[in-house]
């Protein structure tokens, strides 16, 4: 498929939640996920729709890989698609693995995907038309996964690391420290040295209960 779904399409954070469109795929390596198995378990999902060709998809994938290094304990999955190679042709298993090795990915990545390109394109744009990269988040609704929520459309890793820090680790209940209305009382660095926050750098955040907790945001 030529590139004739690509304009611009302005990001956005909303909430929307009417029938998140399912997906099954397959890695190269043989490994199956499916959406609506990953919303059933209470993940948040992320996924990242990307080219090849587009440098802005390359840097996306980077920052990306952080937030999954970062996250992943956080019962947060991250799923990278892969549509076009260098040479605006679908992209096959060789043009995912020169993909995974020269971005440092390493969360799943499927090729294959533009049926489901099309469904979440027709879903989540007024127009039919979508930018890649292209980032979509849910929060989940593991009772009914089709009614999980969209909590943000858009193109920047940043606003969804602070999505998932200000809003899924307080409302998913997975950060003991807010929970149980504990206070920040410092901010580590990674040798334990006290400082305040600073984005681009991995940070222990020590709360009054004697919790901790990793957090980095890039900007």
């Amino acid at each position: 498929m030529k590139s004739t779904i690509f304009a611009l399409f302005t990001s956005l954070t909303f909430t929307l939640t009417a029938q998140v469109p399912d997906w099954t795929q397959y890695t190269c390596n043989a490994n199956g996920y499916s959406m609506y198995t990953e919303l059933s378990k209470g993940k948040a999902v992320l996924l990242s729709f990307s080219n090849q060709w587009s440098p802005a998809s390359a840097e996306t994938a980077n920052k990306t890989e952080d937030l999954w290094q970062n996250m992943m304990s956080e019962n947060v999955k991250v799923f990278g698609f892969l549509n076009e190679n260098q040479d605006f042709n679908t992209a096959d298993c060789d043009d995912a693995d020169v993909w995974a090795t020269v971005n440092g990915t390493t969360y799943p990545t499927f090729i294959n995907i533009e049926d489901v390109l099309v469904n979440y394109i027709n879903k989540y744009t007024t127009n039919g038309v979508v930018n890649l990269p292209w980032l979509l988040l849910f929060f989940p609704d593991a009772e009914n996964p089709g009614n999980s929520m969209l909590a943000y459309s858009g193109s920047s890793v940043n606003e969804v690391n602070h999505i998932l820090h200000d809003q899924w680790l307080q409302s998913a209940g997975l950060n003991g420290s807010l929970q149980n209305n504990a206070s920040l009382v410092k901010v580590l660095d990674q040798l334990g040295r006290e400082t305040s926050f600073k984005p681009n750098t991995p940070l222990i955040y020590v709360y009054s209960d004697g919790s901790t907790k990793k957090i980095f945001i890039a900007e």
